[in-house]
């Protein structure tokens, strides 16, 4: 069977102008395993484990290159091509995946699927055969709190495949995605009730705001005058945990929205994975995704792209498969981890995954060629990424280490090829039982910032550490190149110097990586919408209702939602709006000068903490309907 004619048998399943992305120097300073740190066993030799060869782009340039045309106005603006015509123009050819596959078959390996966009091959193979192939060894490790696989040693392929491969994901199972959400921190958690059948869901209050109150604050509404809802659009939603469909349609009635019953489709990659009760896997996220961009969006349809969160390969194949099947007009992402999670963990011998960001970028990058826009949550804990997969205080210990907290960003919203979704607070007088009262005048940047010097100012603080750095991500990232869009861009900035990952285990801080100072890297975000939970939303999961929920993972699919109506409105595909957004500046998004993430406050033009403001729909739609009567597409 060729490769060409292999079907995806594991994959139940059926933009974009940017510069190019070259890694930044990252130093790793290696350190072995000890006794005394992370407890370490070898994997079953005969344990089957499910991998995913990622390949490299054969004319990587000429991709760059076209990307950046079709959203560029000029005489290619919006040529988008078919997924076949991408591949035959960019992708390995049926040659190279031939002598591949050939190569892995020696090592041992079982060839089990192509993606149809070439970029990657599933394969299997048993512990002790991957360990000899690779020259890696696997071991099962416990951090906090989670037990995992990672691979030791730097994986290395044959020499005669090396130039076509990126790497191969699937030993890593420690190290992994989560989704982009949060609650209110005044309240402790989130408020849950019940939902009665046949109720009215009602909005208009923070906490409990609904598509329709997004719609009004971000000048929705006149596209929806105009007759737009959608129609004819496909919104894709990349997620990592399952979910019950008819909360989607409950909360869309409950809310007054009129859909078709049948909008929503679900593509399992990777098999997918079962529906876990109480929010274990995530499932909120993937009710918040499909409810926000299907709210906004009321006659477009839905594709749900659900992968398991087990390996670090399943991330990357759901958004192959999303691009493989080249169906979804416009798609959101609401989950990441830290970017220095690819750089390196010294401390447990593993290597660097970095080839997983470039693996994304592909993709990514094929996806912008096809006229599919990307938008993915820059994450929640502001200008210090790490803070939230690793604390920055408490007792350190060997399976609950304590980490520092530098200047970092997330992935995969660090990619050039998408736009990374922001986030804010919407003004607000908030009374807490304490008798603080807390008060935002504006919409500004969202960080928790404004909670701890509000109660503390009047005598009822809250702790720091409960706080800190929760707020909308946003940064620079150190191994993205700055993109040809943020080029000359007022406000874009540089790595900060003298910026260091360190972890303590128990017996003293250890330096896992140092980071470049004023490394020219990608700026995050991109635009934002509000994301604070305390100026939040409501979400239907399982039956109950949520409120007061937030984090950049909102903004993200609505975004998505949006976009959908620009797609019917203008006729066909927007893209990556990058390029447009960045050069319209004021005249496509509303300028944030106020607020924080922590790291970096809201100015005049572009920041890292609200990146170029807020999105004013009306505003972008226009902008998008004039190029098209200029260009004809």
């Amino acid at each position: 069977m060729t490769a060409q004619s292999r079907t995806r048998r594991r994959l139940l399943s059926a933009t974009t102008a940017l510069a190019m992305a070259c890694a930044a120097p990252i130093a790793a300073h290696a350190a072995a395993v000890s006794s005394g740190a992370i407890k370490a066993d070898d994997v079953d030799i005969g344990n089957p484990i499910a991998q995913t060869v990622y390949l490299s782009l054969r004319n990587e340039s000429g991709a760059e290159a076209y990307a950046r045309a079709v959203q560029t106005p000029g005489p290619q603006f919006h040529k988008f091509l078919t997924r076949e015509e991408f591949v035959k123009r960019f992708a390995p050819t049926d040659a190279d995946i031939a002598k591949v596959e050939s190569a892995l078959t020696q090592l041992g390996y079982t060839i089990d699927s192509v993606f149809p966009n070439h970029l990657a091959i599933q394969v299997i193979a048993p512990a002790g055969t991957t360990e000899a192939a690779l020259g890696v060894k696997l071991k099962r490790m416990t951090v906090n709190g989670r037990t995992g696989m990672v691979p030791t040693g730097v994986p290395t392929l044959p020499a005669s495949i090396r130039d076509l491969v990126r790497g191969v994901g699937g030993l890593n199972t420690l190290h992994l995605a989560h989704p982009l959400k949060r609650s209110s921190a005044i309240a402790g958690q989130a408020t849950t009730t019940k939902f009665v059948a046949g109720a009215t869901l009602t909005g208009g209050k923070p906490g409990s705001y609904l598509p329709q109150d997004f719609a009004t604050r971000y000048n929705v509404n006149p596209i929806y005058a105009n007759g737009f809802t959608g129609r004819g659009a496909t919104i894709g939603i990349i997620t990592l945990a399952n979910f019950y469909p008819s909360d989607a349609y409950t909360f869309w009635k409950a809310a007054g929205l009129t859909v078709d019953q049948n909008r929503i489709t679900t593509v399992n990659v990777d098999g997918g994975t079962a529906i876990a009760p109480s929010d274990a896997l995530g499932e909120g996220e993937t009710d918040i995704d499909v409810e926000q961009s299907g709210g906004l969006a009321p006659g477009a349809n839905l594709r749900v792209y659900v992968a398991p969160n087990q390996t670090n390969a399943n991330f990357v194949d759901a958004a192959e498969a999303a691009a493989s099947e080249n169906i979804a007009d416009t798609v959101s992402i609401s989950w990441g981890q830290p970017e220095l999670d690819y750089f390196a963990e010294p401390s447990q011998n593993v290597a660097a995954s970095t080839y997983i960001m470039d693996a994304f970028h592909d993709v990514f990058l094929e996806m912008g060629i096809q006229g599919q826009s990307v938008y993915v949550a820059t994450g929640d804990s502001g200008a210090y990424d790490t803070v939230r997969g690793c604390p920055n205080s408490g007792t350190p210990s060997a399976s609950a280490p304590v980490c520092n907290a530098p200047y970092a960003v997330d992935s995969p919203a660090n990619d050039p090829a998408v736009t990374g979704a922001g986030g804010t607070t919407l003004p607000v007088t908030l009374k807490l039982t304490s008798g603080a009262v807390l008060t935002v005048a504006q919409e500004q940047a969202w960080s928790w910032n404004y909670i701890y010097q509000q109660t503390a100012a009047q005598g009822h603080p809250i702790a720091l550490a409960y706080l800190f750095s929760t707020g909308d991500g946003g940064g620079v990232s150190s191994y993205f190149k700055k993109p040809y869009y943020q080029v000359g861009v007022s406000g874009i900035t540089t790595t900060k110097p003298g910026q260091s990952f360190t972890e303590d285990t128990g017996s003293g801080p250890q330096t896992l990586v140092t980071l470049p100072a004023k490394f020219a890297g990608r700026n995050l975000p991109d635009m934002s919408a509000d994301a604070d939970p305390e100026t939040g939303y409501q979400f239907l999961e399982e039956g109950s209702i949520v409120t007061f929920e937030g984090g950049t993972s909102f903004v993200a699919p609505q975004l998505n939602g949006v976009t959908a109506l620009a797609v019917q409105g203008t006729g066909g595909r927007v893209g990556l709006m990058n390029n447009i957004a960045y050069g319209l500046g004021d005249a496509a998004t509303d300028d944030i000068t106020a607020g924080d993430n922590w790291g970096y406050t809201g100015k005049t033009g572009y920041d890292n903490a609200a990146g170029l403001g807020v999105l004013n729909a009306t505003k972008l739609a226009n902008a998008l309907l004039t190029l098209k009567s200029l260009y004809g597409r």
